[in-house]
């Protein structure tokens, strides 16, 4: 015979907690065509996990309509602009990406938008490409920004 009752199980907000801890949200996989591409969240955590090449880092955020979503940055591009927060130019000068900014990781409360715009073939080899645009959080004034009020950063090409 069980000491909880149904009733105090439904209630005890520590299993909703607990689902939430493991639940990181739909994996975004960008190949497949019947997936959003772009993928535009808000962004609620930062996670680390293992995959088959080792270490990594997880993006979770939430879409528009409240779908869930994780994102592996795991490739150049995505370390480089999300977690790195680099953005790069094009020189004609030097024939390379030069950094023109650094914004830094990308912070809770931020709007992501991931493009997927196909592989790349490398020196060594082929990658993913991918199109970012980083718009920062509402400030925290304590109350309601005002649109005017939102400073919104440069688009990460």
């Amino acid at each position: 015979m069980s000491i909880h009752s149904d009733t105090a199980t439904e209630s005890d907000r520590r299993f909703d907690e607990a689902e939430a801890d493991v639940d990181r949200g739909t994996p975004w996989r960008f190949r497949d065509p019947d997936e959003p591409n772009p993928l535009t969240i808000e962004v609620t955590e930062w996670s680390e996990g293992v995959t088959k090449l080792g270490p990594a880092e997880f993006m979770q955020g939430i879409d528009r309509d409240g779908k869930r979503w994780s994102v592996l940055v795991g490739s150049v591009v995505l370390t480089k602009k999300l977690i790195e927060g680099l953005v790069e130019e094009w020189s004609e000068e030097r024939d390379q990406f030069v950094v023109t900014e650094t914004l830094g990781r990308v912070e809770v409360g931020e709007v992501v938008s991931l493009k997927y715009l196909g592989d790349v073939e490398g020196a060594k080899y082929t990658y993913p490409n991918f199109r970012v645009s980083r718009k920062p959080a509402p400030l925290a004034s304590g109350g309601a920004a005002l649109a005017d009020d939102i400073p919104y950063g440069p688009t990460v090409a």
